[in-house]
C-alpha cells in the first residue's frame, strides 16, 4: 500500500512538472522577428509619413474571411494631427484598401478624409490570400492556418485637382483574438511572392521604395494559438480515456469477471453522453466532420455506444435476478 501511495504521489508530481514545462513553452511569443522588422522599417521610413495601423479583429475559417480595422495615424503635421483615438487631416486624403467588403460611403474601397474634419478608422472585411497553403481549411483544425493580404495605397488631393502619393507605413496593432495568433508580414506590392525578412537588406529597400510611393501590401498569418492546441489535446485524451474505460469495463462484465450491475450500466451511458459534451468544449466551435472527429470523436462515440449496449444486454440477461 505504501508503494501504491508513493507511485500515486510521484505520478502527480511528474504531471505537475510536465504541465509547468508546457505552460512555459506555450507562453513564448510567436511574433518572431516581426517587432525587429517593424522597428527597422520605422527608422528607414520618411518622417512625413502616414502610418496605417491595421488590427485583425476576427477570423472566419468557414468563409475564408477576416474582419480588420484600419486607423490612419499621421506621423507629421503636414498630413494631420493625432487625437487620442483618431486624427485630423490637414489635407484631403484618399486611402484605397483592397477588401471584399468596403465600409466607405457607397461601399467602395476608397476612403476619403476631408481636411480639418476630425475622423477615426474604419472596418473592412478581407479575403483569404490565394495559395496560402495546404492547411487553409477548417478540416485541419487545430493545425489550420490562414493568410490574409491587405494591399493599401494613399494619395493627397491638391486644390487644382492633382493627386500626390503619400509616404505610408503599415503597422500591426492586433490584440489577442479568440483561438488565433496573428502575425503581420510585410509583402511587396509588385512581387506577391516576396516578403521582408530580417536578413534580406534588399527586401527592406524595396519595401521602403513602395511605401514612399504610397503603396503597401501586408500579409497577416493566422494560426491556432498554443493554448487552443493544448486544450484540444486534453479533450482528445479525455475522449480516449472514456472510450478505454468503457471498453475495459464492458470486457470485464461480458466475460463474467465483474457483475453486470445497474451502476456499471449507468456509468457506461454517462460516459457515452459525456463525449458529446466534450466535443462541444472544443475552442472556436469547429464544425462536425473535421479530421480529429474522424480519428478520435466518431470512433470513441461508436465504441462507447456499442459497449453500453453490451452492458445493457448482459445486465438484462443476468441469471441471478429475482423478482
Amino acid at each position: 500500500m505504501h508503494v501504491v501511495r508513493t507511485r500515486f504521489v510521484q505520478t502527480f508530481i511528474a504531471i505537475a512538472v510536465a504541465y509547468l514545462g508546457i505552460v512555459v513553452v506555450i507562453s513564448q511569443s510567436s511574433a518572431g522577428d516581426a517587432e525587429k522588422i517593424d522597428s527597422k522599417l520605422v527608422k528607414m521610413s520618411a518622417d512625413n509619413r502616414l502610418e496605417l495601423l491595421v488590427q485583425i479583429t476576427s477570423v472566419n475559417p468557414l468563409e475564408g474571411t477576416a474582419n480588420a480595422r484600419v486607423l490612419p495615424w499621421p506621423n507629421s503635421e503636414d498630413i494631420g494631427y493625432k487625437l487620442k483615438s483618431g486624427w485630423v487631416p490637414t489635407q484631403d486624403v484618399d486611402l484605397i484598401v483592397d477588401s471584399v467588403i468596403g465600409a466607405s460611403n457607397g461601399g467602395s474601397n476608397t476612403y476619403s478624409f476631408k481636411k480639418d474634419v476630425p475622423t477615426g478608422g474604419f472596418d473592412i472585411q478581407i479575403d483569404e490570400q490565394p495559395g496560402s497553403g495546404p492547411r487553409n481549411n477548417i478540416s485541419w483544425y487545430p493545425l489550420d492556418k490562414y493568410n490574409f493580404e491587405i494591399p493599401m495605397s494613399a494619395v493627397s488631393n491638391l486644390k487644382n485637382g492633382d493627386q500626390v502619393t503619400l509616404n505610408i507605413l503599415p503597422l500591426d496593432y492586433t490584440k489577442n483574438i479568440d483561438t488565433f495568433d496573428v502575425k503581420m508580414v510585410h509583402g511587396l506590392w509588385n512581387d506577391a511572392y516576396k516578403t521582408v525578412t530580417i536578413n534580406d537588406k534588399e527586401s527592406f529597400k524595396l519595401a521602403i521604395d513602395e511605401f514612399n510611393n504610397g503603396q503597401s501590401s501586408s500579409v497577416f498569418e493566422t494560426h491556432r494559438s498554443n493554448s487552443t492546441k493544448l486544450l484540444v489535446i486534453i479533450i482528445l485524451l479525455l475522449m480516449i480515456t472514456a472510450m478505454l474505460s468503457v471498453t475495459i469495463m464492458t470486457y470485464m462484465v461480458v466475460t463474467g469477471q465483474r457483475p453486470p450491475t445497474l451502476s456499471s450500466l449507468t456509468w457506461a451511458a454517462a460516459l457515452t453522453y459525456s463525449l458529446i459534451s466534450l466535443r462541444g468544449l472544443m475552442p472556436g466551435s469547429p464544425p462536425i466532420g473535421i479530421f480529429v472527429d474522424k480519428i478520435f470523436y466518431f470512433p470513441a462515440l461508436i465504441v462507447t455506444l456499442v459497449c453500453s449496449l453490451w452492458v445493457l444486454v448482459t445486465w438484462v440477461r443476468r441469471e441471478d435476478f429475482q423478482s
